[in-house]
């Protein structure tokens, strides 16, 4: 395959747009965990009031990491690893 002048372009859009993706992917990621952090350090300020709704937030910091925070997180992985895969297939030569 000729590396012409329209696939290194298409390269490089794809890249600065997988890029992007990343970064934007990481800020959900680092907003979702640190809510779960909020909410875990939320849990153990509540006190001994009974009614106090913070004994539900210890729990709910869990449930909030796992059913959001781990599927950011994959998101956000994945879209890194395409990107550092396209931009080393940018910078190979093809034949």
């Amino acid at each position: 395959m000729k590396n012409d002048p329209s696939r290194a372009r298409r390269l490089a859009l794809l890249r600065w747009a997988l890029l992007a993706f990343a970064v934007l992917a990481s800020a959900a990621a680092a907003t979702v965990v640190g809510f779960a952090a909020y909410l875990f350090s939320q849990g153990y300020t509540g006190g001994g009031d009974p009614q106090s709704v913070a004994p539900l937030a210890l729990p709910l910091s869990f449930l909030v990491l796992v059913v959001v925070g781990l599927p950011a997180s994959f998101v956000c992985a994945g879209g890194w690893i395409g990107y550092f895969a396209v931009a080393r297939n940018s910078r190979k030569p093809s034949k």
